[in-house]
């Protein structure tokens, strides 16, 4: 994991303005006992590239894996409608449809 943190911060030093690397610094700080690493990186991603699939696909995916559905869904939500054709917006409504399937089941 501190490998894995390290190339992404290398990463961020080398494109400090695309939001990719940066997530995925973001990400990889990821702790379930203490989340709020991951989270305090990714709120203002969120705020600096709201066009960007990518940071509102994450923010989703962290927050399912806290088992906060309902926020997880707005995230999911968001990044489907800010870029329709991203592989990250289609995985979300991939994700979305699946959270539908199981709450109408």
């Amino acid at each position: 994991q501190l490998s894995a943190r390290r190339e992404f911060d290398e990463a961020v030093r080398l494109a400090p303005n695309d939001p990719e690397p940066l997530v995925a610094a973001a990400v990889a700080r990821f702790d379930k006992a203490n989340p709020s690493a991951a989270f305090a990186r990714l709120g203002p991603l969120a705020r600096r590239f709201p066009r960007a699939p990518t940071v509102r696909f994450h923010l989703g995916l962290l927050l399912l894996w806290l088992g906060r559905v309902d926020d997880a869904r707005t995230q999911l939500e968001r990044a489907r409608a800010a870029d329709p054709d991203d592989p990250l917006a289609r995985e979300a409504n991939r994700f979305l449809e699946r959270l539908e399937s199981v709450e109408n089941s």
